[in-house]
């Protein structure tokens, strides 16, 4: 069940290879093993991520460098990766915030003449379209996770994708805790019953009850996607002309998967009242919400310190950490009709009117 589910995601995306794990942790870990992370090797990464990120490059004994954003998407800059990489770079992880694509290509040319292996994290965005190509179709490897309700929704599970034999070798490896039980690929030939642990993997599995759930759900994905994308519009109309909010920049030569609809707030006076503002749209059953908190800022990176080479004079991130402060993502599911959309819309104007007033 889990090799058919593999197979109709790859299908979907049109890719060469998909390899389907336990959870989204699991495919970072995976991912970053395939593309040869170990120790004191430097990963540059977006704070506006799940600490799960940060935590996979650190499994490996890896660097974080934690990069700064594009201001207007909340997506890494690719001018910013440009002077943090180092001799010491093996990747840059492009996490596409609330399912927005990251400007990949322009990635790419930074990228270009150099052995640095660029993966998408893609957790939020199953979905998503970059200049005619479906995201996961696009870069090395590409990490998807299922634990959210997107278009496939697992409860738990995750996808890596790759056109490359080579990497999807490493990958099923590392899934099925490093045994080999391919008779062509073993070191000795003990007998049918032999299999080998060539590598020290890990059980990251996903399970047949998870893969047939996938399978059910990969089939209205479009679907889902479709109605993401109709709720976006219903966003931006209502949001229309209200000063003091900043919808995010209209798609150019791609597709959000739209996750959330991230909001920013305008003016000292609205930015400040914004944990009052999501608690009172929480209160009234609007499922509003803040991402993400800078990685770097969490306790566990604050008591470790620092691991960067470099020293930098005042905020790691400053873009980062001003975009934390204005952000509210508004709720994109696609059970919300028109009525839910405009609701949460004039919920939040009313708040702001209030405030402002």
């Amino acid at each position: 069940m889990v090799k058919k589910f593999e197979e109709a995601f790859a299908r979907h995306l049109g890719v060469k290879y998909a390899v389907a794990v336990a959870n989204g942790t699991a495919a970072l870990h995976a991912a970053l093993y395939a593309a040869g992370i170990s120790h004191k090797d430097e990963v540059i990464l977006s704070p506006l991520a799940h600490p799960q990120v940060a935590h996979a490059v650190r499994y490996l004994d890896g660097v974080p460098i934690y990069t700064d954003i594009d201001p207007r998407t909340g997506c890494l800059d690719p001018e910013q990766i440009r002077w943090r990489i180092s001799d010491k770079t093996k990747a840059i992880i492009a996490s596409h915030y609330s399912g927005r694509p990251c400007d990949l290509e322009a990635m790419s040319k930074v990228l270009e003449g150099r052995e640095i292996v660029l993966l998408e994290d893609a957790s939020q965005t199953l979905g998503g379209v970059y200049k005619g190509k479906k995201i996961g179709s696009i870069s090395p490897l590409t990490v998807f996770d299922f634990s959210y309700p997107q278009g496939v929704y697992t409860e738990l599970g995750g996808v890596v994708t790759t056109h490359s034999e080579e990497y999807y070798r490493w990958l099923t490896l590392f899934r099925d805790t490093g045994m080999m039980f391919k008779l062509e690929d073993l070191v000795k030939k003990e007998g049918p019953w032999h299999f080998e642990a060539q590598e020290i993997g890990y059980n990251y599995r996903m399970t047949s009850m998870q893969a047939d759930m996938g399978i059910s759900q990969l089939q209205r994905a479009d679907e889902m996607q479709e109605r993401r994308r109709e709720i976006a519009r219903i966003y931006y109309e209502a949001l229309k002309g209200t000063e003091e909010l900043l919808p995010p920049p209209l798609p150019e030569n791609h597709e959000p998967a739209w996750y959330s609809f991230p909001v920013l707030l305008q003016g000292e006076k609205v930015i400040a009242a914004r944990r009052k503002i999501v608690e009172k749209l929480l209160a009234q059953g609007i499922k509003a919400d803040v991402q993400y908190y800078p990685i770097y800022l969490h306790p566990i990176y604050l008591w470790q310190g620092h691991p960067d080479v470099c020293t930098i004079e005042g905020p790691l991130c400053p873009r980062a950490e001003e975009y934390y402060q204005r952000v509210i993502n508004l709720p994109i599911c696609p059970d919300m009709d028109r009525n839910r959309v405009n609701r949460a819309a004039n919920a939040l104007k009313e708040l702001i009117g209030l405030i402002g007033g």
